[in-house]
């Protein structure tokens, strides 16, 4: 029977950079009896940029009213569109979207439900161990959106990331509300460990028998910068300056080597660490026993002597011209680009 697969996310789950290996990779999955729809931003996602994935307009048609990014009321006729998609060809469907997994569970079911006459249903998410995620949102924030606080001020106040990532409610209570549809949720930290990367244990957990060879690397999207370069960005968004500086900076960091796609920095203070682990600690037992179904690689993932307070982190002179060097070489590049265009 036909799947349509809903990859789902979770934030924080590389899901922009699965996005363009598997835009990137389209012909390659056709080959093997899936499809990639070509919909949405599927355009720059095969351009190696960010995106909210092929299947974000369906994704958002059944988000809350309220959400800033709903599209709620075109629910009807963004359904019809991509099920139209859907039903057009023989292939297996993936459509991708962390915009899935933001919709209220009892509208991810009932779009499950609907999709159900056309195929087996998979709902796919990624989750990641709580401390590396919300170190990751206090990042994006700082790369993103002018932060410049440090982790201890910006968390003060973390109730409203409790409830996302007890994974094991999430999904328990999201098996009732989509009985039609299978659900595979697996730790995004396999990856790491797989020869394939992201995209193989994604292709895994979907049945996708791809040859290893024919999967591009794991993608440059969305890096995380050296705890180095976060002090960096702290002082510099004091002046504001456009997105596409905090780019440059990652952008040069792993060409010199300081940055990769696994990078995680233990830059929680550790009483906040300890409060957080505590806190999802039988939530995390019970989601390992129940759904990823197997070893609980989330115990004990930190420990205090990992800890870097960025507020003493400091820069020689090789690291400041190691990193000024990397910035200019970066506009260096970018002005030859104008200049060929000009």
């Amino acid at each position: 029977m036909k799947k349509i697969i809903l990859h789902c996310g979770m934030p924080k789950t590389g899901s922009s950079a699965l996005q363009v290996q598997l835009a990137q990779s389209r012909e390659t999955l056709l080959k093997h009896g899936f499809d990639y729809l070509p919909m949405g931003d599927f355009k720059q996602a095969r351009q190696g940029r960010i995106t909210s994935g092929n299947g974000a307009g369906l994704a958002r048609a059944y988000l809350n009213p309220e959400h800033p990014a709903s599209l709620a009321s075109r629910r009807g006729e963004l359904t019809q569109k991509f099920c139209d998609m859907i039903t057009a060809g023989d292939q297996h469907v993936i459509l991708s979207s962390e915009f899935f997994s933001a919709a209220p569970r009892a509208l991810l079911g009932q779009l499950a439900t609907e999709l159900s006459d056309f195929g087996e249903v998979h709902l796919v998410f990624f989750v990641r161990e709580q401390l590396n995620a919300l170190a990751s949102t206090y990042i994006q924030q700082v790369k993103r959106h002018l932060l410049c606080q440090y982790p201890d001020e910006f968390f003060a106040k973390w109730d409203g990331y409790k409830i996302p990532m007890m994974y094991h409610s999430y999904f328990t209570q999201l098996a009732k509300q989509a009985p039609d549809a299978q659900i595979i949720a697996k730790p995004y930290e396999l990856s790491q460990s797989h020869s394939a990367g992201l995209m193989g244990l994604f292709l895994d957990m979907i049945g996708a028998k791809v040859p290893a060879a024919a999967m591009p690397t794991d993608s440059r999207i969305n890096l995380s910068p050296s705890p180095q370069e976060i002090r960096l960005m702290i002082e510099v968004n004091k002046h504001r300056p456009r997105m596409q500086f905090s780019d440059m900076l990652v952008e040069s960091s792993h060409a010199a080597g300081r940055a990769n796609i696994h990078a995680q920095h233990a830059i929680l203070p550790p009483e906040f660490a300890d409060e957080v682990s505590t806190f999802f600690r039988t939530e995390n037992e019970a989601f390992f026993r129940d759904f990823a179904q197997s070893e609980n690689i989330y115990l004990n993932a930190w420990t205090d002597d990992d800890f870097i307070d960025l507020r003493k982190v400091t820069f020689d002179a090789t690291s400041v011209i190691d990193i000024l060097s990397g910035l200019l070489v970066n506009l260096d590049q970018r002005l030859a680009k104008l200049e060929n265009t000009a």
